[in-house]
């Protein structure tokens, strides 16, 4: 089972850092082999206009580093998602990357795109200053329809403490889901393809 941590945060070694790390150890403890984005590293660059890209007959942006990030997600079997809660949803970060999916069915094809993520699965780490869920829901909720396009299997989210470096590993709530979504993501079983 190879499993892709995505890190949407900015802060490298903040609270949703340890949270995506404890998960990759785990599944990695599990049995899987593991890697980890961190978007941070990386240029991509943000959607344009599709229309320009068709009439170039490529994208537009195709020296950024989208393309070979998006070689991780094809190549994982689960995707888990790191991004802290920035006012009520994803990070920008990570809103640049997942915009940028778009690109990847307009120059080829949306069944061809679907094809390659729909026997996936994937879970979603956050953090917040906030307590409780309504102010992740729609971080979480965006995330869980990403995984689920095109038919991936959702297997669950960490919602942890944020603020101070170190919060999210002192909350036993927030250690004891990212250790089960570990284990779920090793123990995660792709459906045949035929």
């Amino acid at each position: 089972m190879n499993v892709l941590g995505i890190m949407g945060s900015a802060r490298r070694d903040g609270n949703t850092n340890d949270l995506l790390d404890l998960v990759l150890r785990t599944a990695a403890d599990e049995g899987a082999t593991t890697q980890k984005i961190i978007l941070a590293d990386y240029r991509v660059e943000h959607i344009g206009n599709c229309r320009d890209c068709k009439a170039a007959g490529r994208c537009v942006n195709a020296d950024d580093d989208f393309g070979k990030l998006m070689d991780q997600v094809y190549a994982a079997d689960v995707l888990i998602f790191g991004s802290p809660v920035y006012w009520y949803t994803v990070s920008g970060l990570m809103k640049v990357f997942l915009d940028r999916w778009s690109c990847c069915y307009y120059q080829d094809s949306y069944e061809a795109f679907v094809a390659k993520m729909k026997l996936k699965a994937g879970g979603v780490v956050t953090v917040q200053e906030e307590s409780g869920y309504e102010q992740a829901s729609h971080l979480i909720g965006a995330l869980e329809k990403t995984i689920r396009f095109g038919g991936g299997e959702y297997l669950g989210y960490v919602l942890g403490p944020g603020g101070k470096r170190g919060n999210a590993l002192k909350s036993q709530a927030a250690v004891d889901a990212a250790r089960l979504l570990g284990q779920k993501a090793a123990k995660f079983t792709p459906p045949s393809k035929g």
